[in-house]
């Protein structure tokens, strides 16, 4: 017994160490979280705003609203915040596989837990394995998405590896484990309620067990494929239905929201009717070469919000001092752009906002020589995806063909199905490393292995001298000084040069560094197939360039500057002097918040909801019905006045020159219900949304002929225009 328990502890020390490591890294890196401070992200902070009348009414009831009239004139609450009567299992399994870490920690370590189970399912050494859960969770695209608050996005992408690695104990027999942890973390995932991550696992999941269908057909093994396909849908169903309350109401909710298609979208317009549209669908998309920045981070020139280059070494700084204060402040205080890659080229209609668009992410792991067990060509169909608009035929025939693809967006988002295989090649390859015992017979994979890089990198550095550097958003800039002429024109022309000039020197900084780190770990693996070198130290150094490498990139983007104190983040919510005299109105009203601009309000103005109630906001599943009416009707401001009146926007919030917020009384605003004299019919959704052009709403009424039978008024006979006389009554509640 005393050597049993001995073995045993000697097996686990391995684990036990990979478990503090993961703690203490994510302990230091979110170190300002557990100093009591608040991280700031966007998209958490809007839904703080947003959610607030629901919590508010949760207050006084017990319960979330299943409607609230905060956002787009009203929209189901229960896609904002919703809690279940039922014991949320999942929930507390979370907790226990996070050490009940407080977030950002709990995410990181999440990932790093989750990747290192799926090592130890591919039999993959401890050590190595640790190295690759570093990289994968703290692979660039996850802190970028995590400081401007994509927790749900995060939380499913930690957890893919758990999902696949429990996939694959059922494959290799190991039954009764990988069905309770498929159903477990299925349950976990599907709870994060993040479809498109959902969606991809399940492309992976069904890509794994093609390749080991075929193995077992080959071997006359269909006893053991019919048990495990079994085993895998039967754990899946329980996961899923663990979150029936949510995944249900999702489900039955997505049909009337964005992410159903547009009634637009029929008759003589083009575009499916049951999904995205091609242009909404491809926004986010990248160029064809853009996943080169899981190479080389800032071959694009990194983010448009955090500049790569400091502003006394930067030209284009330089340049635009001799500009005209006019173009100056169409640059704006963030300054020039060096971000030029494809994200945000293809936003499509009026309502395009400014995004941060960070590098998608880095090398999983410096010393990633292509493992001859996974074939690398298998991502080449992910950078396809992800370059979505850039790749028309490509990806339009699967937007038709692929069951589901349509309900998503930013194509980019499936660069992190290529971000975990690599990572699940580079520990593949460390392991043949390990493993082997006689090194001499790697040499020769080794040197095809310098070539295929030395090749790569021949071909980045053409590209560094063929490359144009430039993007729409200077162009923009460009056609603005030649209306001005003169000498706007042409310090406008030096501005562009020098930002040229910029993004290539960013580009040749990144792509050295990255020269440098592969070249550094090909030294150390080429010593050690040459028995210079003991494995342990290589795993030691190219674990520390892994971490170097990884987190001299998330610096960037997710540091302390990030944080706030508490009471500064409350500033955040802080009630103006125009929103307290809105405030005293007790009657029913909306407003519409202009005080940054017209896009800002109606696509993404969450804040306004935190006071009033308004007719714009932010969500990425609003009623398609009310998408339909922003983009025909509202995006017109102030050429939509009927629609305005209609949707009883009492109150018009501005921000003067000075500075100073003013509200604009709308004395034309219709109540929340009313009655009108006659009623229209459009036979097609499209003649419904043209007939709002103009018309008056305190006196029409229009309605699709096909819900004729649902308006109730006493019949007259039909007017010479088609509608019809009638005393009905409109409400907009």
């Amino acid at each position: 017994m005393k050597y049993i328990i001995r073995d045993l502890l000697k097996r686990a020390v391995p684990h036990i160490v990979a478990i503090v490591v993961f703690l203490v890294v994510a302990v230091v890196y979110c170190k300002p979280a557990f100093d009591n401070k608040v991280l700031f992200q966007e998209d958490v902070l809007q839904w703080q705003a947003m959610a607030r009348n629901s919590f508010q009414y949760k207050e006084t009831h017990g319960h979330f609203p299943l409607w609230t009239n905060s956002m787009f004139s009203g929209m189901p609450a229960f896609q904002i915040a919703l809690d279940t009567q039922s014991v949320n299992i999942p929930e507390l399994f979370y907790g226990l596989l996070t050490f009940f870490l407080i977030k950002p920690a709990s995410f990181f370590f999440l990932a790093c837990i989750c990747f290192y189970f799926l090592a130890m399912a591919l039999r993959i050494n401890p050590w190595i394995g640790l190295i690759g859960a570093l990289a994968y969770a703290y692979a660039t695209y996850n802190p970028v998405i995590v400081s401007v608050g994509h927790d749900t996005k995060m939380q499913a992408i930690a957890l893919m590896p758990g999902v696949i690695g429990a996939v694959i104990l059922v494959c290799e027999r190991k039954y009764w484990t990988g069905m309770a942890l498929t159903a477990l973390f299925t349950g976990l995932m599907i709870q994060t309620n993040h479809m498109q991550i959902v969606y991809y696992t399940m492309i992976i999941v069904a890509g794994l067990l093609i390749g080991y269908s075929i193995r077992w057909l080959r071997h006359r093994d269909g006893w053991h494929m019919a048990r495990t396909l079994t085993i895998v849908i039967g754990a899946s169903v329980i996961g899923i239905l663990c979150n029936a309350v949510v995944l249900f109401t999702t489900f039955d909710s997505s049909k009337e929201t964005v992410r159903g298609g547009s009634e637009l979208s029929t008759g003589t317009n083009s575009g499916p009717s049951n999904g995205l549209s091609e242009s909404v669908a491809f926004d986010f998309s990248m160029y064809r070469l853009e996943p080169l920045v899981m190479l080389v981070p800032n071959i694009y020139g990194g983010s448009t919000d955090i500049p790569q280059i400091s502003a006394p070494n930067s030209a284009a700084v330089k340049a635009m001092q001799k500009m005209p204060a006019q173009l100056t402040a169409q640059i704006g205080e963030e300054g020039p752009r060096y971000y030029w890659g494809g994200v945000g080229e293809l936003m499509s209609g009026p309502l395009c906002r400014r995004h941060h668009y960070p590098a998608v992410g880095t090398r999983p792991l410096p010393a990633g020589q292509p493992s001859q067990m996974v074939d690398p060509r298998r991502s080449r169909g992910h950078h396809r995806h992800g370059s979505g608009g850039y790749f028309k035929p490509f990806n339009s025939w699967l937007l038709e063909w692929l069951p589901m693809y349509n309900k998503f967006r930013a194509p980019s988002m499936i660069l992190v199905v290529p971000t975990l295989l690599f990572c699940i090649m580079a520990v593949l390859t460390l392991q043949r490393l390990a493993e082997t015992e006689d090194r001499k017979t790697l040499w020769p994979r080794f040197r095809w292995g310098l070539l295929a890089i030395a090749g790569i990198f021949a071909g980045l550095a053409l590209l560094y001298f063929r490359f144009g550097y430039g993007s729409g958003w200077e162009g923009n800039l460009l056609q603005k000084a030649e209306a001005m002429g003169g000498r706007a024109l042409s310090s406008t022309k030096d501005f562009v040069a020098a930002l040229r000039l910029d993004r290539q020197r960013i580009f040749g900084e990144s792509l050295l560094r990255s020269l440098a780190l592969i070249a550094a770990a090909s030294v150390i693996i080429g010593l050690y197939i040459r028995s210079r070198m003991r494995p342990v130290y290589v795993m030691l150094v190219v674990g520390g360039l892994t971490i170097a490498d990884v987190m001299s990139v998330d610096l960037i983007y997710l540091n302390s500057s990030n944080y706030q104190e508490k009471n500064d983040y409350q500033q955040n919510f802080v009630v103006t002097d125009v929103d307290r005299q809105i405030m005293t109105d007790r009657d029913h009203y909306r407003v519409l918040d202009l005080r940054d601009s017209l896009s800002e309000a109606l696509s993404y103005g969450a804040m306004t909801a935190y006071s009033h109630n308004s007719i714009g906001g932010y969500h990425a599943a609003k009623l398609k019905i009310y998408e339909d009416l922003i983009n025909n009707q509202l995006v017109n401001y102030p050429r939509c006045g009927p629609v305005i009146d209609m949707l009883n926007t009492k109150y018009i919030i501005k921000r003067n020159p000075s500075g100073r917020d003013t509200a604009i009384y709308n004395r034309d605003a219709l109540g929340p219900v009313w009655f009108v004299h006659r009623v229209k019919y459009g036979s097609t959704a499209s003649d419904v949304m043209s007939s709002l052009n103009g018309f008056h709403p305190d006196y029409t009424a229009v309605v699709f002929a096909e819900d004729s039978c649902k308006v109730n008024y006493d019949a007259v006979p039909k007017d010479t225009e088609g509608g019809s006389n009638c005393s009905a009554t409109t409400t907009t509640t």
